[in-house]
């Protein structure tokens, strides 16, 4: 009974005006004092309150009244009273371990939530924010701010990454402190260990004060405080979460004269959970800094694979960009649109990113294309009209020669006369003429455009014409292989060369398949080997028609096809303008070869702006 009653000290006891004054004795005798029971809403817990027989008790606190007999004597009322005392500090201790329950019930939900959240944030801007702004929600914090390690001329310092406060709008100003004593969150990350600061202008001896320069600068009062190291994976800090000014009621705003009243230290409890936090977020934001780094160290690798493709072929720098540029623009515009047969679609951004890296290494294959083919921008090889040339010019001294001794012959016959001589002139000067018009006309023909009827004729002539070289052989004035490549009905390349070229579209696919895509990425090999392929099954390598097409290979397909018309640094062929452009684009919709509605959009949007010269 003795325990009972001093464990009761702290407890009240109401009496209600129906009691007698029997129980004055008795508490007296148990070193309490009774209270007349008044306004229910005044009644302190712990209490036990005593009513007489038949008394109705206050609403809601039924279970901690007694109505003892009214013919019962002072021992009984002493152990009834005893009993109920016992009773509340039991019913206290459960609803306190009910609430602490709740409490960690409630914590377990929210770091499982946090858990989830900080592994699918991909925008360490956004993961930083919640970070902060759950660790506020969680201890009441006014304020928070995230520093992260970094080293600047091989001295460690911490980096203000991100910062919170709910009484001052736009506090962020990036700085760096250094990694020491002198600081708070520097003492933290230097040693290692989490520190409660009751008031930070009053800090445990040994340790740094806080907030002075910062409150200073806003008008602020830091008065309690938390800093918590970060640790990844490996143990090692890498930062530290600061806390500040942990409050009664979340949604209060902070003045310098109410935060005696409104700031309260942070709870013990609060240290675990937040450095449970601050472990999950070093081993996020270290996650999201290593993928950063690969996604960095791929993109130097493709834009490595695209400075490659572009330096076997000067003649297209810049393509694989600007085709970028435009299928990016057209799939943004597709996915805005309302109505169409396109309605429906919506790229992610991890679609968008696929795409992009498709478009930039859609001509890789052009690594496996002979360079001689790839840069070939007349009909015949570098070298071989120099060679034509030379042919020529020993003709016309050959020819020269001949009628040179023709005419020395005939002088020195005795019958020679100056109408025979003027013959043997004009004979040779129409030879010479006629391999001018000749050697003009496979000069001509060497050029990478239309192969007109009247010059194709010619070729064929003088296919068949031939010369006798010094030693007696005879030789046809065009090789083969020379008539062959003069005679291309259009363009540089003959039927051989063409179809080398068009396999840098299978060797881009499997170079393309060779890399180990992550599955959103998947897709890239696939898109780019469609690219030269048409609606109407007229495309190559495959022959695939429209069902078996991507959209985002139909969008690329416009985009490479109005790069290659308008390009400006195409040395086999004139940039064209851009209306034409449009309405070779238009011709092929019409023919069925590209998606119409998709070239509309590119029109009507003026994606075609997005590569303008300017």
């Amino acid at each position: 009974m003795i325990d009972a009653v001093k464990a009761a000290g702290g407890f009240h006891v109401y009496l209600a005006p129906g009691t007698d004054g029997r129980f004055g004795a008795v508490l007296a005798e148990l070193g309490l004092e009774g209270t007349a029971l008044g306004d229910a809403e005044a009644i302190a817990t712990p209490a036990v309150i005593v009513l007489a027989p038949g008394e109705a008790a206050p609403e809601g606190l039924e279970d901690i009244a007694i109505r003892p007999p009214a013919d019962a004597p002072p021992a009984a009322l002493r152990e009834l009273l005893r009993v109920a005392l016992q009773n509340s500090v039991l019913k206290l201790d459960v609803r306190q371990l009910e609430e602490q329950a709740r409490r960690q019930h409630r914590q377990f939900e929210e770091l499982n939530r946090i858990g989830i959240a900080l592994s699918a944030e991909r925008d360490i801007d956004k993961l930083q924010e919640f970070i902060l702004t759950t660790m506020r929600q969680l201890t009441n914090a006014d304020g928070a701010s995230l520093w992260l390690k970094t080293v600047d001329d091989d001295v460690p310092k911490l980096f203000l990454a991100s910062s919170q406060n709910f009484s001052i709008d736009n506090t962020y100003q990036a700085f760096k402190v250094p990694v020491d004593e002198k600081s708070v969150v520097g003492y933290t990350v230097t040693m290692g260990t989490s520190q409660i600061y009751d008031d930070a202008y009053n800090p445990p001896p040994g340790k740094p004060q806080g907030g002075r320069g910062f409150d200073a600068q806003y008008g602020y009062r830091t008065k309690s405080m938390l800093t918590v190291p970060m640790r990844n994976y490996n143990n090692e800090v890498v930062g530290a979460v600061q806390l500040i000014n942990a409050k009664r009621r979340f949604d209060v705003k902070l003045t310098v004269d109410t935060v005696e009243q409104e700031v309260v230290s942070f709870r013990p409890e609060d240290l675990e959970m937040i450095e449970s936090i601050a472990s999950q977020a070093a081993v996020a934001i270290d996650n999201k800094t290593l993928l950063d780094s690969i996604q960095a160290l791929f993109d130097g690798f493709v834009q490595a694979s695209v400075t490659a493709i572009e330096q076997r072929d000067p003649t297209t720098a810049g393509h694989s960009g600007r085709v970028e540029r435009l299928t990016s623009g057209l799939a943004h515009a597709v996915t805005e649109v309302a109505v169409g047969k396109y309605r429906d679609v919506r790229l992610t951004e991890e679609q968008f990113k696929e795409l992009r890296y498709a478009c930039l290494l859609h001509d890789f294959g052009k690594v496996g294309v002979r360079e001689h083919i790839l840069i070939k921008a007349k009909k015949l090889v570098p070298g071989q009209l120099e060679v034509i040339q030379a042919r020529f010019e020993f003709v016309q001294r050959s020819v020269q020669v001949k009628y040179a001794t023709e005419k020395l012959e005939a002088i020195r016959s005795d019958n020679a006369n100056l109408e025979q001589l003027l013959e043997i002139d004009r004979r040779l000067e129409e030879d010479l003429r006629q391999l001018r018009l000749w050697f003009d006309a496979i000069a001509s023909a060497n050029e990478p455009t239309v192969l007109p009827e009247d010059k194709a004729s010619m070729l064929e002539v003088l296919s068949r014409q031939t010369y006798v070289d010094m030693s007696g052989r005879e030789h046809p004035m065009l090789d083969p292989q020379e008539f062959r490549f003069l005679s291309i009905r259009k363009g540089t390349l003959d039927e051989q060369e063409r179809l080398e070229m068009e396999s840098h579209v299978t060797h881009s696919f499997h170079f393309l398949s060779k890399i180990p895509w992550t599955p959103i990425m998947r897709g890239i090999p696939e898109i780019a080997y469609g690219h030269h392929e048409k609606l109407d099954g007229t495309g190559y390598p495959r022959g695939l028609t429209d069902p078996q097409i991507p959209i985002q290979t139909k969008m690329m397909t416009i985009s490479d096809i109005y790069d290659a018309l308008t390009a400006q640094d195409r040395p086999y062929k004139r940039a064209v303008p851009l209306e034409r452009a449009l309405d070779i684009l238009h011709e092929e919709a019409n023919a069925g070869k590209l998606d119409k509605e998709l070239l509309d959009i590119f029109a009507t949007r003026r994606i075609f702006d997005l590569t303008a010269v300017r």
